[in-house]
């Protein structure tokens, strides 16, 4: 056999052998991603016995957040959530017919409102073009706040004795820039016994064309996150006294927050997406043609 003979052997062997070993490195990488750590932006399970508040409902565009319209495939705010609203601290909590929940406290306590910021405001559901807008000229109609600069979100918090008249709202300004910290719940407040309205005004910013980095007619909505709850103190109950029984479930609107509580396996991390795997098998196949290419065409030459 000639020297190209042995040569057209050897680099068929290496094609032969080449294949699968690229398939098998691309199948342990695949699994190693679908395995792995989740990405840093992922949501934290939360701890204690926590009852999540509030639904995200689209109010239109400087109509002082009137609008109640739910949101629809299309909607930029459609399928993702800005952050979530949580109640701690209380022994048991009581549905009422309207749907408004009572949190039942011992004596001298009261429950802590907590929110986390699930988002970069600045690339919202991980889009460079969609953001948080700030509302220069805002104002909500329900607690009657006038007109001003609402900054990157405004928090209004209404406070009233059980069964009694409301006091003026607390308005936070820039409460998604200035207070919210992302991936971290930060505490609103404490309620002891009393009514309570919460609300959290924002607008967005959809940048759906740019020209050399200059937004073309950018799009402008405005959203809400609010919510009522009531705190009533059980006499009956020692000092101190909180929930202890982990809830079940978790609506998307309310309801109470599973807990991960103490001894309670730790949730399998998110791997991943399926997307990204198979644009790196495709990557590391493409690499592995490439190099049989290579391989081939030096094999082929013949030696003068």
């Amino acid at each position: 056999m000639g020297t190209t003979g042995r040569e057209g052997g050897i680099v068929g062997r290496m094609r032969a052998a080449a294949v699968p070993a690229a398939a098998l490195v691309a199948l342990v990488l695949a699994a190693a991603l679908a395995t792995g750590p989740a990405a840093a932006w992922a949501d934290e399970p939360a701890e204690g016995d926590a009852y999540v508040l509030g639904e995200t409902v689209n109010t239109g565009t400087d109509n002082g957040f009137r609008g109640t319209e739910a949101l629809r495939k299309g909607d930029p705010h459609f399928d993702w959530e800005l952050g979530r609203f949580s109640v701690a601290g209380y022994a048991r909590v009581e549905e009422g017919a309207d749907g408004v929940p009572t949190f039942v406290v011992a004596p001298g306590s009261g429950v802590a409102l907590s929110f986390q910021l699930d988002q970069d405001i600045e690339a919202l559901n991980l889009d460079p073009a969609l953001s948080v807008n700030r509302d220069e000229n805002g104002r909500d109609a329900e607690f009657a706040v006038p007109e001003q600069d609402l900054g990157r979100g405004a928090l209004i918090v209404s406070r009233a004795p059980a069964g009694g008249t409301p006091a003026a709202p607390e308005v936070t300004l820039d409460f998604l820039a200035g207070t919210a910290v992302r991936g971290q719940a930060v505490e609103v407040g404490t309620f002891g016994e009393g009514d309570y309205r919460v609300a959290l005004d924002y607008e967005l910013r959809e940048d759906v064309l740019n020209l050399l980095g200059i937004s073309i007619l950018p799009s402008f909505t405005d959203y809400r996150i609010a919510f009522s709850f009531n705190v009533r103190v059980d006499e009956g109950l020692e000092p101190g006294a909180v929930s202890a029984t982990p809830a079940p479930t978790a609506p998307e609107a309310s309801g109470p927050a599973e807990s991960a509580g103490e001894g309670a396996e730790e949730p399998a991390p998110e791997g991943m997406p399926m997307w990204q795997i198979i644009i790196m098998i495709a990557a590391i196949s493409i690499g592995g043609l490439m190099v049989i290419r290579s391989e081939t065409g030096s094999g082929g030459r013949k030696r003068r």
